[in-house]
């Protein structure tokens, strides 16, 4: 399966591959983090880690929808309301609870779907370069 997805064929169960590998990264940047620096930056990276996993998922949902419906309106209308609650958050985050989230902290968590894109891209273009000169 793995395999396959490193070809290009994407299908339903890359999904929940890439979203099994999110948390997954998310655990090791919590732990990484825990090991080397302060619990407000652990709390910045739990927290941003959270919003950007269950953003993935949001995509997900509407990105189903919209092929369900055919019309690009339920992306960017789940989009603008998954932005909207994702700035209030972050906005609640550091005016009520400004010592315990570390705006670095918080960077870094949002970047765990990036950081996990970046290497399923590179393993894709590895595998393929690998095996397509092969043949």
């Amino acid at each position: 399966m793995l395999k396959t997805v490193l070809a290009g064929h994407l299908d339903p169960t890359f999904i929940r591959l890439f979203t099994g590998a999110n948390w997954v990264m998310l655990v090791i940047l919590v732990a990484l983090t825990g090991t080397f620096s302060t619990p407000q930056m652990v709390a910045g990276v739990l927290l941003g880690g959270l919003i950007a996993n269950l953003n993935c998922a949001g995509l997900d949902r509407d990105c189903k929808r919209m092929m369900r419906w055919r019309h690009m309106g339920a992306y960017f209308g789940g989009m603008a309301v998954r932005m909207g609650l994702i700035a209030l958050a972050i906005t609640v985050a550091f005016l009520y609870f400004p010592g315990i989230f570390s705006p670095v902290g918080l960077f870094i968590g949002l970047s765990v779907a990036v950081i996990n894109f970046n290497i399923v891209t590179l393993a894709m273009v590895i595998y393929r370069a690998r095996f397509k000169e092969a043949m």
